[in-house]
């Protein structure tokens, strides 16, 4: 049962090639070898800051308003303590090791 397959013959596309925009014939476009650039062209500059009296009151008043939240006693603070979190760890991994 030789040939009776579809590997045979003249090859066709498994897609319509003119859904994606090109027509038969139609030149592709070239292929790009380098990467996109990390951050777009800025075309518009960022409007610049306010700088003022005003501002520099608000930036203060903000400020003290942070710090005075940091005093309360209802402030949470994170401890990072890195070490015990590893010596709790490889305790775990030993004891699931070598214990049955």
């Amino acid at each position: 049962m030789a040939g009776s397959g579809r590997g045979r013959g003249r090859a066709s596309f498994t897609f319509n090639i003119e859904a994606i925009g090109f027509s038969k014939g139609a030149v592709l476009p070239d292929v790009v070898c380098k990467p996109p650039p990390l951050f777009p062209s800025t075309e518009n500059k960022p409007v610049p800051l306010k700088t003022g009296e005003d501002e520099d009151y608000m930036l203060a008043l903000k400020q003290d308003f942070r710090g005075a939240m940091k005093k309360m006693p209802y402030f949470l603070a994170v401890e990072e303590n890195h070490e015990g979190s590893f010596m709790c760890f490889l305790f775990l991994f030993l004891s699931s090791v070598f214990i049955p």
